[in-house]
């Protein structure tokens, strides 16, 4: 069966609980003191744990939630997805699914969104009562994509060109810096928006501009006004 709208899938996204290397570390330990929480149960953060971090291998890669908070918020605010035709998934960098109900919304404030993702990440879903709004897939990356034609958004890599299919799937890469995992690479076709690297929330911005453009969804259009032009 053809697929209607499209999927973004935000891979390897630097959000993660802090790791048990970490839990005895003095800027992890300072922070769960001030929050009232256990180590286990607070997410990475560089701004807050980046001393502690520098034992941790790809380092480089870990500890941003707000690069995800931010990217979600984009596309959430989205013509796209306010009509429908844009499913969010985001993949973390320990293989963990998280899957939005449809028509879902965030919060904008980054500490409440930190919250919500440290309950998601220890409890599986959100809210842990009633009918869940979040929640961790049990679905493999191959299973969710199934059946799309799936582009994986690099910079350095052919652009994207042509009519993008309806139904296909668009992967970005959901930390600070670095390449994409061989594993992601290997979903499907890699291609860029833009020739140079560019954040993960200009990738966003620039594909999902162009897929509603390409649908006439959002379409701004310019008027000179009733007398036409002046000279």
């Amino acid at each position: 069966m053809a697929r209607v709208g499209y999927l973004l899938l935000l891979a390897s996204s630097a959000l993660e609980l802090v790791p048990k290397e970490l839990w005895n570390g003095k800027q992890v330990l300072a922070s769960a003191k001030k929050r009232g929480k256990p180590p286990r149960e607070m997410l990475l953060d560089v701004s807050m744990h980046g001393w502690d971090m520098k034992v941790l291998p790809e380092r480089w890669a870990r500890g941003r939630p707000d690069i995800v908070h931010v990217a979600l918020l984009t596309a959430m605010d989205s013509p796209l997805y306010l009509e429908g035709k844009l499913e969010i998934y985001v993949h973390t960098r320990d293989g963990k699914l998280m899957e939005f109900k449809r028509g879902v919304r965030l919060p904008r404030n980054y500490e409440q969104f930190k919250g919500l993702m440290e309950q998601l990440l220890v409890r599986s879903r959100v809210p842990v009562e009633g009918e869940p709004l979040i929640w961790i897939s049990d679905q493999s990356l191959e299973q969710l994509l199934r059946g799309r034609r799936v582009y994986v958004l690099e910079s350095s890599s052919p652009p994207l060109s042509g009519e993008l299919p309806d139904g296909a799937a668009f992967v970005v890469g959901g930390f600070q810096g670095g390449p994409l995992p061989s594993s992601i690479k290997s979903l499907g076709e890699v291609r860029s928006v833009y020739s140079r690297q560019l954040t993960t929330n200009a990738v966003v911005s620039l594909l999902l501009c162009s897929l509603e453009g390409q649908g006439g969804i959002g379409r701004i259009a310019f008027s000179s006004g009733e007398g036409g032009t002046r000279s």
